[in-house]
């Protein structure tokens, strides 16, 4: 089963990453400019068709980690293409702006339709009951990671003590110090919520000078489903998309100006793991929430002004407006942010990988 949650969520990279370069695509078509590859995945190709009408070669490589809407003389660092009537370059900026522009608009877009779906799907959701206690998170070499808590458990009572509004501090009482407690929780399996119960041994804080066993928490609305109408559906769809993209920006900016999240920072191996873990847990509504999450990340973080992003390079079609020319070495200065990219991809996939084991 796990193997096909994998297949599922490559999938789910190929379908955010094919909407991606289509936007590039079909806005190229549709300003006249000559597209020479269309290709989904990197390295060696798996099936190679070349369409006559319009010169364009398109790929599906092996490695789904990617993919590409390669422009006659896009990023030409040797002068091949500079007389080349069919260069990107020797358009107008409002069609290169255009056409660069909408592949970050294209996995927005998707980002919505796929929210629409999902809550015509499953239905809208409305409170249901009192808050709730979460697991946020659970700290490492903790006695909650040691008895085997995990995000998103819910914490319903401590030795039959009800957990409400954030009283397991107080559950927790220092004169139960080193003694084993029985705390029962909810945990979602297999996309069905099961009660569980987990003995563990709180460890007294100096600092805080209480007894902790290691988690962060979060308060919640309980929510159910219910059948919305199409009113319903628009407006949560929008609500969550807007909700995704906030998360993003103020993830990018706390990384930027506080350097929060750095060690967070996923790479495809990651991503997957808890993309199969949704899964698991959640089943098709995860599958479809994150594919919104993910879809609002890819087309926001393409607009950041990194060289060789989409951002980085509607900068220098601007600026291009504004001089009336466009800049030199503006190439170079794309293949050196593209290289900087990989490299970054290769060491955050490496760590990925370690954190596996």
């Amino acid at each position: 089963m796990t193997f096909l949650y994998i297949i599922a969520a490559v999938l789910l990279f190929g379908i955010l990453i094919t909407v991606h370069e289509a936007g590039h695509f079909m806005a190229a078509r549709w300003m006249k400019i000559p597209v020479r590859e269309f290709a989904i995945g990197f390295g060696p190709k798996l099936l190679k068709w070349k369409s006559r009408k319009y010169e364009t070669e398109f790929y599906l490589r092996a490695i789904p980690l990617g993919g590409y809407c390669a422009f006659y003389g896009e990023d030409d660092t040797t002068g091949e293409f500079k007389d080349d009537p069919r260069s990107f370059n020797r358009f107008s900026v409002g069609k290169r702006l255009l056409t660069i522009i909408m592949g970050p608009l294209m996995n927005l877009a998707l980002a919505i339709v796929v929210a629409v779906v999902m809550y015509a799907l499953t239905g809208v959701p409305v409170a249901d009951g009192d808050m709730i206690t979460l697991v946020r998170s659970v700290n490492k070499g903790s006695v909650a990671e040691h008895a085997g808590l995990l995000p998103n458990d819910m914490l319903l009572s401590v030795d039959g003590q009800k957990v409400v509004d954030g009283n397991l501090p107080e559950l927790f009482a220092q004169d139960t110090t080193g003694k084993e407690r029985s705390l029962q929780i909810i945990r979602m399996v297999d996309g069905k919520e099961t009660e569980i119960t987990i003995p563990i041994t709180p460890l007294f804080d100096p600092v805080e000078q209480r007894n902790m066993i290691g988690i962060g928490m979060s308060i919640a609305q309980p929510l159910k489903y219910v059948k919305g109408s199409f009113g319903d559906i628009i407006n949560n769809a929008l609500e969550l998309s807007y909700r995704a993209g906030t998360m993003v920006i103020n993830a990018v900016v706390n990384l930027v100006t506080r350097g929060e999240g750095a060690g967070e920072v996923a790479g495809v191996v990651g991503i997957t793991k808890m993309i199969v873990d949704e899964i698991q847990q959640t089943q098709l509504q995860g599958y479809l929430y994150l594919m919104v999450v993910i879809s609002i990340n890819l087309g926001l973080m393409n607009l950041l002004i990194i060289p060789g992003l989409d951002g980085s390079r509607i900068v220098f079609l601007l600026i291009e407006a504004v001089r009336g020319k466009p800049i030199k070495k503006e190439a170079n200065v794309h293949t050196a942010g593209m290289l900087l990219l990989f490299a970054l991809m290769i060491f955050i996939t490496f760590r990925d990988i370690i954190r596996l084991f």
